[in-house]
């Protein structure tokens, strides 16, 4: 991949200073790609500000080249359009931002007080944007928040979606008054200091007050655990009766967190989804995989009894063949097979 853009762009005249750029961004690129596989499987609990309304199991997508240089009809010359036209479609946006992400960006650069973003694939496919702040400020700014969505969403050619910005309710969160605020902060102290004494295993102490409960997490074995828990408890309830603070419930629990490396599979699909998900033209309505043996399963709104469905099936596996042969690709996949199914409508495979 990164040698066919060196390749192309070493047959056209550019000024230095974009040439450089160019060349940089690749770099940082390549660097940038391989931290994101890294963290791929936090990135789906991404919840991060780009949270799906309802759970479609891969999305990505692209706005910004992997070279660092922005989509736009502004910006896009016919001899970068060129270079661009021989990258393979969702290769570009294997390399490049999702559109989530990048539309959480442009919005938090213009400043405007975003609460969520997400998309909804059914019954339609939907960019959904929830405005905090007052009724004055949400009718002010409406309008250009959709329309900033809009120009990213065509930049990049993607038809499929509509845009919906609403305004959220006003979230109030309770606020501990004076006398819970001690109360807490001595406890988890009180309770913290006990357990080093004693030389109990725990990462975290959380009182709260409003429902008196203390919170304690060990850390160990599942043996380890049931062996101190009883004693734990019993030491909490004695440290919150010391201190006066009684009827308190102790919950002790044993709470991992386990990061595991993404499979192949996650980390080539979010390309794979958006690519596919973003135009009208390829009719896709879900893109997803199972492993052993790896296979990707593609579902579109095409009847099978309709003329173009083998065109249309065929087109898609064809692309997304061009897309796990690539270098990159190939990289991850490896020596593994794979199988491509697209299914239409109504459940019958047309490719």
């Amino acid at each position: 991949m990164d040698n066919k853009i060196r390749q192309e762009m070493d047959k056209i005249e550019i000024p230095e200073e974009l040439h450089t750029r160019v060349i940089l961004g690749m770099e940082q690129a390549k660097q940038d790609n391989e931290i994101s596989r890294q963290l791929k499987s936090e990135r789906k609990n991404h919840k991060k500000r780009w949270s799906p309304k309802k759970k479609i199991m891969f999305f990505s997508g692209v706005a910004v080249l992997s070279f660092g240089v922005f989509i736009s009809s502004a910006f896009v010359s016919p001899t970068m359009a060129k270079v661009i036209s021989n990258i393979p479609y969702l290769n570009l946006i294997f390399q490049s931002e999702p559109i989530g992400g990048l539309i959480q960006n442009e919005l938090e650069k213009k400043g405007y007080k975003v609460s969520s973003l997400g998309t909804s694939y059914e019954p339609k496919k939907v960019i959904e944007v929830t405005l905090e702040g007052s009724d004055d400020y949400y009718n002010e700014v409406k309008d250009d928040v959709e329309e900033t969505i809009r120009e990213i969403l065509k930049s990049k050619g993607y038809d499929a979606y509509s845009v919906k910005v609403s305004k959220g309710s006003v979230r109030t969160d309770y606020v501990l008054n004076k006398e819970e605020t001690e109360e807490k902060n001595i406890l988890e102290n009180e309770v913290t200091k006990k357990l080093k004494q004693l030389n109990y295993k725990f990462d975290n102490v959380q009182v709260d007050p409003t429902e008196k409960t203390i919170f304690i997490n060990i850390v160990g074995s599942d043996k380890y655990y049931n062996s101190v828990q009883d004693d734990v408890e019993k030491m909490a309830i004695e440290v919150a009766d010391r201190n006066k603070y009684t009827s308190y419930k102790i919950n002790v629990t044993r709470v991992t967190v386990k990061v595991e490396k993404a499979d192949k599979g996650a980390q080539i699909t979010p390309a794979i989804a958006e690519g596919l998900m973003s135009k009208k033209e390829f009719k896709v309505t879900g893109v997803g995989y199972k492993g052993k043996p790896l296979s990707f399963i593609i579902s579109t709104s095409i009847l099978s009894s309709d003329s173009k469905a083998k065109a249309l099936g065929t087109e898609i596996e064809l692309m997304i063949v061009e897309f796990l042969k690539s270098e990159e690709i190939s990289s991850i996949l490896g020596d593994e097979s794979y199988e491509i199914i697209v299914n239409s409508k109504d459940k019958k495979k047309i490719n």
